[in-house]
């Protein structure tokens, strides 16, 4: 038994189908939140201060499109997009008990708005694995006064 589809109806089928799957690709990707601004808690503290505060700050968090070609050749590079700043500004605070001559200023960096780009090792951990962003080595207290 054949049947005969007619060309049109096939053509709108194979459309139909690979509209579906773009639909499905993006619904996909929705379901990660795109590269932006989130608060996160870190820890502030200097050798010769023996506290440590916590304090919330802002950095860049999310997903970014990347792309890695299916053949690789070693002439070429292949860059990778990460989440990162794209407009900072640094905030500082005073960290109480510190050391005679010591600098008793943190300061720490406040991501005003995000961007997906290279990573820049000048201001980023660019790392596979790093300790979190709020490990203490000294005595830990969750207040902080700001420094404007």
């Amino acid at each position: 038994m054949h049947h005969n589809i007619p060309i049109h109806e096939n053509r709108m089928f194979r459309s139909l189908v690979t509209l579906m799957l773009v639909a499905l690709c993006l619904s996909a990707v929705q379901g990660r939140r795109l590269c932006h601004p989130t608060n996160v808690t870190i820890s502030a503290e200097k050798e010769d201060c023996p506290i440590c505060f916590t304090l919330t700050t802002t950095i860049c968090s999310g997903y970014c499109l990347t792309r890695d070609p299916v053949f690789k050749n070693a002439l070429s590079s292949v860059y990778q997009n990460i989440c990162t700043y794209n407009e900072i500004r640094y905030d500082t605070i005073k960290l109480p008990d510190c050391l005679p001559g010591t600098d008793p200023f943190f300061t720490y960096p406040v991501a005003v708005s995000c961007k997906c780009n290279q990573c820049k090792m000048d201001y980023s951990d660019c790392t596979v694995q790093s300790i979190g962003p709020d490990f203490c080595s000294n005595s830990l207290v969750s207040q902080f006064q700001l420094i404007n």
